[in-house]
């Protein structure tokens, strides 16, 4: 008898194995050269940091394929919406999908939903991100310790960008290391999260890197998840160094449906990994407070499982749930 973590690597080894499969004739394929506009959904609300992110790809990715890009958003359920669409999309390469550690790496772990994360082809990453953990203006705390102290008398309420998202299982893991009250309040994205914080809807939330700057004169920053301090917010230290072993960042990039033939993935990945990898735009990356992911294709294929099964690890290890 097979137990269910031993189920779960045989599982993820075959369709790590069906991807590079998939892609084997990657060097022997022709150029694909698309014909029309290339649809790339966003699962998630304006204003994110995915939204953020492909938006500021889009116009080199468009360059370099000679088509028109259309970014649209398709939102709902953490991602699952977007997502289904993308998945139940014609593999052609006229609809891509933006990934992300939210919807393909967390998400599927908390509860059903109607695609298989790891059919999903990867076709390139862009960029990894960390988060604030930030509040409202007016919360009687001014520092990590502070907040910590009366997250342990009273209980704080906190926004996320839906149940199952980074957002959510981050902030769940400060709760749970810190033995603080929180009461999650999930919204349908980490934009109409933010602009919850903002109104004092609710008193905190793990706020996207790439978004927090603009916001500092208006709520306060009590620390950031990426092991290191990053450009854009030099003066918050990281939870790490604060004692808090809160540490990570969502990764960033370009999924595919099923079935998407080698040339064209090799053509669209190649097109993102220069956009990414240009003098122009990693500065641009830096400046909001990511970090660009280069990876060949395989390479990313295989983060993509390991993030999938990493994060299932951590989900079931600290008993997150989405009630």
């Amino acid at each position: 008898m097979i137990d269910t973590t031993t189920r779960r690597r045989l599982l993820a080894a075959a369709a790590l194995a069906s991807l590079a499969a998939a892609w084997s004739g990657t060097a022997l394929a022709q150029d694909w050269k698309p014909t029309k506009p290339i649809t790339i959904i966003v699962p998630f609300p304006p204003g994110g940091g995915s939204d953020v992110l492909i938006r500021a790809v889009e116009r080199g990715l468009s360059q370099r394929l000679g088509r028109p890009v259309v970014i649209e958003n398709r939102t709902g359920a953490s991602g699952a919406i977007g997502t289904e669409f993308a998945w139940r999309a014609a593999p052609d390469g006229y609809t891509l999908l933006v990934g992300s550690l939210d919807a393909h790496s967390m998400a599927p772990q908390l509860r059903k939903v109607p695609f298989d994360a790891t059919k999903l082809v990867p076709v390139a990453g862009m960029a990894s991100m960390g988060y604030v953990l930030m509040g409202r203006s007016d919360l009687p705390a001014n520092n990590l310790a502070e907040l910590i102290a009366l997250g342990k008398t009273k209980e704080l309420t906190y926004g996320s960008g839906g149940a199952g998202s980074s957002l959510h299982v981050f902030t769940e893991l400060f709760a749970r290391e810190t033995d603080t009250k929180l009461l999650h309040v999930p919204f349908q994205g980490a934009g109409p999260g933010v602009l919850a914080v903002l109104g004092g809807q609710v008193d905190l939330m793990m706020v996207p890197i790439a978004v927090a700057p603009q916001h500092r004169g208006r709520l306060k920053a009590f620390g950031i998840t990426p092991a290191q301090r990053v450009d854009s917010l030099k003066d918050v230290p990281t939870l790490s160094e604060q004692g808090v072993k809160v540490a990570g960042a969502s990764w960033i990039g370009v999924l595919a449906p099923p079935g998407l033939p080698a040339n064209i993935g090799n053509t669209v990945g190649a097109a993102i990994r220069e956009v990414v990898a240009s003098a122009e735009f990693q500065p641009r990356l830096r400046e909001i407070g990511m970090q660009p992911i280069q990876m060949t294709q395989p390479e990313f294929a295989k983060f993509y499982l390991d993030e999938y099964k990493k994060w299932g690890d951590v989900i079931r290890a600290a008993h997150i749930t989405v009630d």
